[in-house]
């Protein structure tokens, strides 16, 4: 039961994660002040600690079932590989 709680927890903050990070793509459309810019962004982009705290919560046979981070460690081998040409 516990388990079955913490998985439905970290997908429910995965899930979160991405509706968070679709607010950063249409907040520049709203009328806000300098001062509420300055206070929204930080907060969203803080937000991605919760993407993290999710897969912790899942587990890694679930992240690598549905390729929840796909090529991460393959776009970092191309970049070394890049830097050291």
């Amino acid at each position: 039961m516990k388990r079955k709680f913490t998985r439905i927890l970290g997908i429910s903050l995965i899930i979160l994660t991405w509706i968070i990070w679709g607010v950063i793509f249409i907040l520049p459309f709203f009328k806000l002040t300098l001062t509420q810019y300055a206070i929204a962004y930080p907060v969203l982009l803080a937000a991605t600690n919760l993407f993290w705290v999710g897969a912790a919560l899942v587990g890694k046979e679930l992240i690598q079932k549905y390729n929840i981070m796909p090529g991460i460690k393959k776009l970092f081998q191309k970049l070394k590989k890049k830097k050291e040409v």
